[in-house]
């Protein structure tokens, strides 16, 4: 029985890897795809005078960069996805040292995208976003 046992435990245990990339697939995936995307501001941030506007978020050697953020001072920054039921999430954190830093979160299915953004301005001022969009770098919805 201990013969058993042993091989098959290490077979199980080379298989762990492969599965564990099936729920947690590494950021270059992504990797050379863009995504249009209109970004809206909720109603808090309305009030401080916050205003929708169109962006383009760019995935590329692990890394990602939205369009007018970058306008703005902020970095591109390293990113992680993860299987999440038929499309996968992603998110980010960027810094701008002018203008504090932005969190990005979001779904992608069936070549749209749609998610949440929360900067935090130097001033300790927290302003929420939704954005969505679709794949390609014209028309965010």
């Amino acid at each position: 029985m201990r013969r058993i046992t042993v091989p098959l435990g290490l077979f199980l245990l080379m298989l762990l890897p492969s599965f564990a990339a099936t729920l947690t697939a590494p950021a270059s995936w992504l990797d050379g795809t863009a995504w249009a995307v209109k970004v809206t501001p909720d109603a808090a941030a309305m009030k401080k005078g916050e205003k929708v506007f169109d962006d383009v978020i760019m995935f590329n050697g692990g890394m990602v960069a939205m369009s007018e953020c970058v306008k703005a001072g902020f970095k591109p920054s390293s990113y992680t996805t993860q299987k999440n039921g038929e499309g996968w999430s992603f998110s980010t954190e960027q810094v701008s040292e002018k203008e504090g830093k932005s969190v990005w979160c979001g779904d992608i299915l069936e070549g749209k995208i749609k998610g949440a953004m929360t900067a935090t301005k130097k001033d300790g001022t927290i302003l929420k976003y939704g954005f969505e969009g679709t794949k390609g770098t014209k028309g965010g919805k």
